[in-house]
């Protein structure tokens, strides 16, 4: 039995990213979304299938040690790893996050940055590697990420 997904539901225009025609309005766009909101996350740059954001200070409690709680840093990476796809796949996308895997290497002192780039796309799936680094510019966390594409276009109704 093949699932049926409504492909006609209404997305926020709010979610959908500006234009590849004009990447400079990106970084804004991502920064602004909800979750980036909500983490603290700002983007400084998007392009093709990468985007680098900023942790500049934790929202949470720090460890006792002083550093960036890990479920922080992944939920960080899923967000910044995510802006990435979109940008790989265009301003209409909405890829969906279908795995993500962390190597936790040293402490994640903040401020972080998050370095993203899509390394593969096919007709299903994008795989994205995230590098953190630590406010030394040391790598404290790696992931490796699949986003989804299937369904990755919305209709073109949008609320509001």
């Amino acid at each position: 039995m093949t699932k049926q997904f409504d492909t006609t539901a209404s997305v926020d225009s709010a979610f959908l990213a500006p234009s590849t025609d004009d990447w400079s309005a990106w970084p804004t766009w991502a920064s602004n979304l909800p979750v980036s909101q909500c983490l603290g996350l700002r983007v400084t740059s998007v392009g093709p299938g990468t985007a680098t954001a900023f942790l500049d200070e934790s929202p949470w409690p720090l460890n006792p040690n002083l550093a960036v709680h890990g479920g922080l840093v992944a939920a960080a990476a899923d967000q910044a790893g995510g802006i990435a796809a979109v940008a790989a796949l265009g301003e209409r996308a909405l890829p969906a996050t279908a795995t993500l895997h962390a190597e936790y290497l040293r402490p994640a002192f903040p401020g972080l940055q998050l370095d993203c780039r899509v390394v593969r796309g096919g007709k299903t799936l994008l795989f994205v590697e995230i590098d953190v680094l630590d406010r030394k510019g040391q790598l404290c966390t790696k992931f490796n990420g699949t986003w989804s594409v299937f369904g990755a276009v919305p209709s073109t109704r949008t609320a509001g």
